[in-house]
């Protein structure tokens, strides 16, 4: 596991810095962004995710699987939610694909398991391939992946469906497991016709990468031919998955010709540090989030994000209206604007201590920030000699974490040091530089 990119050693180190600065939300408000109004009465209710990663083998003391287990907890809730509810209806799972580890027998009948003693016959399975249903083939003949997907999920790989007057649009990898071009045909000829169905109510389209260069990840794991299909609609709601990076992150929503959602995962946490991909926060494996979506008869559509983990709504909602009309809040500029910088308490507490293997351990309060603090910079000094220099994420995906963090400085000779702490949030903005001098 590497959570850094630097020599030291992070002992509390989370989540993510990214080429598109946009905004973030952990326990933060977004006032600024339209909610639902009091009687918004939904006509349809569906829960999105993706990235579940079912391996089939069972949890030892040494390795956990979880996978199952959330994903049964994941429609259990929506059960129970919707009971609550005053429309009662869970009318569809819908799933961007990776939904096994590596497109497997075994691990495709876990799945199936897990489907069929928990969701019931009133709420459709909607779901498409991601890479990983072709991994265990691509040695050898990556269509052997399709196969497995078709014998064991469904005949057709892609799929049209109307619930309650929406359309849901989704579609899987080409044969090769790695593109869509030889599916984009397909996906334009029926999102135009959903789209001529549905007037200006929204269609919901799926696949598992990220339209590129739209949501938090979709840089590095979107893909590039997708977005010449989807400008096209500007009232289509797309969703997609495969980065792993988090949903309670206001940069896995965009809007500008259509509106696209990343939908976490499952199984564990990806994100990006100082622009880079490939970064696994500590704990990454305690990861289980999706979206509720629900929309009423007039097209109006109600997003809410949820952490199975703690069995808690994240604060960030989001309210979808006229989007046929090119309605969209949640534009690049507007979020941008919106945010300020961040800022550590008044009263931050910071200090530094020896561990056992003579290792200075610096701790400090996090800071706040309108959306997120979303990651940090230490520098240590002797004299005018740097000692020490780490950059590393914020905490803000873990709703069961509090704002300390620790840092492992390493061996340090005797002496006076000064430790420099900025903050930094999701727009390059910093903080003001923390001081802290120290002797060892």
């Amino acid at each position: 596991m590497q959570s850094v990119k630097n020599n030291a050693r992070i002992f509390v180190s989370k989540a993510l810095s990214s080429y598109y600065s946009l905004i973030t939300s952990f326990g933060k408000s977004t006032e600024a962004f339209p909610k639902a109004p009091a009687d918004f009465r939904p006509v349809l209710r569906f829960a999105a995710c993706s990235d579940i990663h079912v391996s089939g083998k069972e949890s030892t003391a040494e390795e956990r699987h979880p996978e199952e287990e959330r994903l049964a907890k994941l429609i259990n809730f929506m059960y129970d939610y919707s009971a609550k509810q005053e429309y009662k209806g869970f009318d569809a799972l819908c799933i961007a694909g990776d939904m096994t580890d590596g497109g497997r027998d075994f691990e495709y009948d876990s799945f199936n398991k897990v489907i069929k003693e928990n969701l019931k016959d009133e709420t459709k399975f909607l779901i498409c391939t991601g890479n990983h249903e072709y991994i265990a083939y691509r040695d050898k003949d990556a269509s052997e992946g399709a196969r497995m997907f078709e014998e064991k999920i469904q005949p057709n790989q892609d799929t049209h469906e109307v619930i309650n007057g929406y359309h849901f649009v989704l579609c899987s990898y080409s044969e090769d497991g790695r593109t869509f071009k030889a599916k984009l045909p397909w996906f334009d000829k029926e999102i135009a016709s959903a789209v001529k169905e549905s007037g200006k109510k929204p269609v919901f389209t799926f696949q598992h990468p990220a339209p590129q260069r739209t949501i938090y990840g979709s840089v590095c794991w979107g893909d590039k031919d997708i977005p010449k299909v989807f400008r096209k609609y500007p009232q289509m709601i797309n969703f997609s998955g495969h980065s792993h990076y988090p949903v309670n992150d206001l940069r896995s929503i965009w809007q500008n010709k259509y509106t696209a959602l990343g939908c976490g995962t499952l199984s564990y946490y990806e994100t990006d540090l100082d622009g880079f991909a490939g970064n696994f926060p500590y704990e990454f494996h305690e990861a289980a989030q999706f979206y509720i979506v629900e929309a009423d008869a007039q097209g109006n559509v109600r997003i809410l994000s949820y952490d199975l983990i703690t069995d808690r709504f994240f604060d960030n909602e989001y309210y979808l209206t006229g989007l046929a009309d090119k309605n969209y809040a949640y534009k690049f500029a507007k979020m941008k604007r919106s945010g300020g910088k961040p800022v550590f308490p008044q009263n931050t507490e910071i200090s530094t201590r020896m561990n056992e293997h003579l290792d200075t351990i610096l701790t400090f309060t996090g800071a706040e920030d309108k959306y997120c603090a979303e990651s940090y910079k230490v520098s240590v000094f002797a004299g005018l000699k740097s000692v020490h220099s780490s950059s590393f994420s914020g905490k803000y995906m873990y709703l069961f974490e509090d704002n300390k963090y620790e840092i492992n400085i390493g061996k340090l000779k005797p002496g006076k040091y000064t430790a420099y702490i900025k903050a930094m949030n999701p727009y390059a903005k910093t903080s003001k530089e923390l001081k802290y001098k120290f002797e060892v």
